[in-house]
């Protein structure tokens, strides 16, 4: 039998004993990631639009069926129908974009013989660099960027209602909490959409050590948010649908919460079934290499142009969405991507392949999650750098499960300063969760979950949070970075080294406590509950 961890197992009734630590703090229930905030089957939309690639740019032709089906009205599932691309090559110089709920862009298949959108035009120089995140040190979200393929976006993120914020009360709010209790209640009812708001003054940021007067090493004072559903109140106390991943101490600004506004945001929005492949100038070439074990590290040649598409699919300003059996080839930055404005995303059965760009910093984020609740599952990606990557204080609560990274040239890990409570379970690629020193992403991520993972690694404790490494099998040391590395730095709290530990996989374990073994059948295959 499989050894157990200490601070998540299989009690005798079976269900997961969860121990808190000295400070009260838990392994949070991870399982609301996911289309439909967790154990909800992506739905199979009907076809309402049919098209076939057309000589030249298809473009226009592509947005203009997509903005025909954005037109029908809604059903009562929340779906207008799915845009049909018949197989073929569809070439196209610009960008597209679905602005509207219930639209499903669809293709018949992720292979060479399906449905390939290809982003035609080298030479593109970078359009802007991406906006700033509140955050530590303004939040810059890589290098300069080319444009998105596939832009899934919502026309305004949530409108924060100010004057509804109450303070939480004075006690400390820990890891893996739903129930807060705030100095008052009053005008929260069930089924409010909220913020949570864990807010971090100088003083916190004086105990993390991110105050230094040295290059990347300040940080200002930042809030951390949470975007949840109130289920249930109780004189001044709040349930929220899902936990917070940070916990809420007065000592570092205590937090509130507040209503929010979210019509600004689309739904139901998903890409399936097809091909993505950006052109680039073969010609462009180097043989040298960042990030690795040593500076001005070169290898063997290899494409390296960058004036081309950087991203294939990106989702912002919506909730419920998914990307699911898409191939992708020769993006500079990542095959899909969510922002801050995103919630209960699927990534499911992808591949990215080849990318293109220099194989140093800033590039080959291939699954890069800035957003909340999102589930990538079942996704391969082949010479990537930060090829599962939670990225920002925005990015809290997602899960990347049973996916793998094939000759990477980076860990996967949290990223970016701060991203909380995000669950690796089952992965196979070296990964990281640690401080980097001297660059202003310092402690890049807390109450990170490493679970039966494969690989080497480095896990590392923050102050005033932990990061944890259950049933590794690997060494706990990586190549890359290591002039950024601080290896003074104390171990996170680390189990079974070796040898994985049972339940096989956290994430279905408790989806399957939460919402009972259907849900665990509506997103798992057979090799995922064996």
């Amino acid at each position: 039998m499989a050894p157990t961890a200490s601070l998540v197992y299989p009690g005798v009734d079976g269900k997961l004993v969860y121990v808190p630590d000295e400070l009260g703090d838990t392994i949070h229930d991870a399982s609301h990631a996911g289309y439909g905030g967790g154990g909800i089957a992506i739905p199979i939309v009907a076809v309402r639009e049919t098209i076939w690639p057309v000589a030249g740019d298809n473009t226009a032709h592509i947005q203009a069926a997509i903005d025909k089906v954005s037109a029908l009205p809604l059903d009562a599932n929340g779906f207008r129908g799915a845009l049909l691309l018949r197989a073929g090559d569809y070439r196209m110089a610009q960008p597209i974009t679905i602005r509207a709920s219930g639209v499903v862009l669809r293709g018949e298949g992720m292979g060479d013989t399906g449905t390939i959108l290809i982003g035609t035009g080298t030479g593109r120089p970078a359009v802007a660099t991406p906006p700033a995140v509140p955050g530590p040190g303004g939040g810059r979200a890589g290098g300069p960027m080319r444009p998105t393929l596939v832009q899934i976006a919502g026309p305004a993120a949530l409108t924060l209602q100010e004057t509804t914020k109450r303070a939480v009360a004075g006690e400390r709010v820990p890891v893996g909490a739903r129930r807060i209790r705030l100095v008052s209640a009053k005008g929260f009812k069930r089924g409010d959409t909220v913020v949570v708001r864990r807010i971090g003054n100088q003083a916190w940021i004086d105990e993390v050590g991110m105050n230094r007067d040295t290059t990347g090493g300040r940080w200002q004072p930042f809030n951390v948010e949470w975007d949840r559903v109130i289920v249930d109140v109780q004189g001044d106390t709040i349930t929220i649908d899902a936990p917070i991943t940070c916990a809420i101490e007065p000592r570092w600004g205590g937090g509130e919460v507040l209503k929010s506004d979210s019509t600004g945001r689309i739904s139901n929005v998903g890409v399936e079934n097809l091909r993505g492949v950006s052109e680039f100038n073969p010609e462009v070439r180097t043989s040298n290499y960042g990030n690795m074990d040593r500076d001005s590290y070169s290898g063997e040649e290899y494409y390296s142009d960058e004036n081309h598409y950087s991203n294939f699919i990106t989702f912002d300003n919506i909730t419920n969405g998914w990307v699911r059996n898409a191939t992708a080839l020769h993006f500079v930055y990542s095959m899909v991507g969510t922002s801050r404005g995103s919630k209960w995303i699927t990534i499911q059965d992808c591949v990215s392949r080849e990318p293109i760009s220099q194989r140093a910093g800033a590039r080959r984020f291939v699954f890069a999650l800035r957003g909340q609740l999102a589930l990538v599952q079942r996704c391969e990606s082949d010479k990537g750098r930060h090829s599962f990557m939670a990225g920002q204080p925005t990015s809290s609560g997602n899960v990347f499960l049973d996916c793998k990274a094939t000759s990477p040239f980076s860990s996967s890990e949290p990223h970016e300063q701060w991203a909380t409570g995000n669950l690796y379970d089952n992965i196979q690629a070296p990964l990281t969760a640690r401080f980097w020193k001297n660059i202003t992403i310092g402690w890049a991520g807390a109450n990170t979950v490493f679970w039966n993972c494969e690989g080497d690694f480095l896990v590392q404790k923050p102050p005033t949070a932990q990061n944890y490494s259950f049933g590794h099998l690997g060494v706990n040391a990586v190549i890359f970075n290591a002039p950024l590395q601080d290896t003074s730095k104390p171990n996170g709290h680390i189990e079974s080294l070796g040898r994985h530990v049972a339940p096989r996989s956290l994430y279905l374990t408790q989806l399957r406590e939460r919402l009972g073994d259907a849900a665990v059948r509506n997103i798992a295959t057979p090799q995922q509950l064996g």
